[in-house]
Parts: structure tokens; sequence; C-alpha cells
């Protein structure tokens, strides 16, 4: 995992000083694709990638057979369209189906609830933020954090579903972030991996990030406490931390059968297991 993390993050330096580039466009239309003997595809959100590596990893130490392919990042709107295309098996999402996608025929097989939380440079010597700082933080009206560090704030793209999570405990942000977009005045970054590399590499950075990722990851990030409010698994557990998100994968019903055993395996108490350890929190029944 640890070379995953190096590999992909000396890519993303390429594209870090202008954020990184949008996902593409789904298509109108689905088509039907044919899988691959042998092999099971997954693609879709970002702030699937460090569980469903995880949850691979934990499935390959138990069987030999098929071989999984996890495709770089597309968003979960990408995710919901190549499922129903059937150029992959299994889409992961990070947000409810659209009407459109709905109407696509998926199922959906809720994973976990993940952990949307604010995260910071390590430089930032502060152990957490008011609601009314992280605004002036962002508006840009203040221009650096209580021990003097000067902040970079950063961006997730305007679609990301981490935004609208953080912004149940501070509804305030969701203005702020529109005038930002408007105004060109933050730098953006369109996937997970790429927000994560720019909090661990740009001094006074903060921004949107996943507890998941940070926890599987191992970052060498800060996370922040809000209005008093601290992330953790006993607080997306009892809903005390209200930044959270459902991740599910989603799949045309033709595939079931393909993905059967490994479905299985996720909602068992050894996936499970693999789902918590990650900083997730797992659904306590899983069927295909």
């Amino acid at each position: 995992m640890q070379r995953v993390i190096v590999v992909a993050f000396s890519l993303l330096l390429l594209v870090a000083c202008n954020g990184d580039p949008p996902p593409p466009a789904s298509r109108a239309t689905s088509t039907q694709e044919t899988p691959q003997d042998g092999v099971v595809r997954l693609l879709g959100t970002g702030a699937m990638m460090p569980l469903a590596h995880e949850l691979v990893a934990g499935w390959r130490g138990q069987h030999r057979e098929p071989e999984f392919v996890i495709e770089p990042s597309v968003g979960s709107g990408g995710g919901a369209r190549a499922a129903a295309d059937g150029a992959v098996d299994l889409g992961m999402i990070s947000r409810a189906l659209t009407p459109d996608e709905q109407a696509l025929g998926l199922r959906v097989l809720p994973i976990a609830r993940d952990g949307v939380v604010l995260a910071a440079h390590r430089s930032v010597d502060v152990e957490g933020l008011g609601s009314d700082e992280l605004v002036e933080l962002f508006s840009g009206r203040v221009d650096h954090f209580a021990d003097g560090t000067h902040a970079v704030p950063l961006l997730r793209d305007a679609r990301e579903s981490a935004n609208q999570a953080l912004e149940r405990l501070v509804p305030a942000l969701r203005q702020v972030r529109e005038d930002a977009y408007r105004d060109h005045r933050l730098r953006v970054l369109y996937h997970d991996d790429a927000m994560g590399e720019a909090l661990a590499t740009t001094p006074g950075g903060i921004g949107v990030f996943d507890w998941g990722a940070v926890v599987t990851w191992r970052l060498p990030l800060r996370v922040l406490a809000i209005d008093g409010h601290r992330p953790s698994i006993a607080s997306i557990s009892d809903g005390s931390w209200k930044a959270t998100r459902e991740l599910a994968f989603v799949i045309r019903p033709d595939r079931l059968q393909r993905v059967a055993a490994f479905v299985a395996f996720v909602g068992s108490g050894e996936g499970q297991r693999i789902t918590l350890a990650s900083g997730y929190v797992p659904f306590e029944k899983l069927a295909p």
C-alpha cells in the first residue's frame, strides 16, 4: 500500500500547481460491454478507493480468483455510468443516485459510513477551529491560523459530496465556497488523492478530506476539531459527528453472480473488521 501511495503522489506532483483535471463527462446513453473472464473491475468515487484496496487485499488473502482491478477515480457519476454500461462490474459511489442514474436499473449495495473531516498540513499547530473561524479563513477575510501560520484554503470541486457533508456542521461554508468558485479565488482539487497530496505538501494547507483515507493511508495530516467536536469511529457511529456520507457499490443485476462471493466477503465478519480498521463504519448487513 505504501508503494501505491508514493507512486500516486509522485504522479500528482505533475498537476499539483493548478489543481488536478476534472473527471470526464458521463455519456448520455448506456452500452452493453462484455465482462472479462476471471477479472472483476471496480471504478468510481475516490472516497471508496482506500477501503476498496483494503477489502480486495483481504479477499486475496483467502482466495486466488478472480483477479481484481481497481481503476483510477472518476467520481460517483463516472462509477454509476461505467457500471450501467458494463465497463466495470462494481461502480463505487459516495452519494445517492440521481434520478437519471436511478433509471439505469442499477442495484445499490450499501457498504459503510464515511466520516468527512477538516484536515490540515502538519505545520498548522492548532487542534481545532470554530465555525466562524473556518468561514473567515475560506472567505479570505483572515489569512492565518491562531498560531500565526499562513493559511492556504483548498477546495474540492462543486459536485463533491464531501462538501455537503461538511456543511451539515458549518452551513455558512456553502455560500463562501460558491463565492470562491465564482471569483476563481482558491485552488480546486477534483480527486481525493490529489487533495491528500496537496494537504500533505502545502504548508498551511487546509481542506475537506476523508477520515478513512487518513486512517488507511496513514497520511501525515492534522485532523481538526470543529466547534469542539472531533471525528472518530465512535462519533461517526453514534451520529454526534454529523459530517458523514454513505459509501456503496452499484451494479447491474446481470453482473451480481460474478461478484456474489466478494460481496458476501465484504458483508462478513472479516470484511466488516477490515472496514472498521480502515476508518469506516460498516453497515450491519450487506446482501447482493
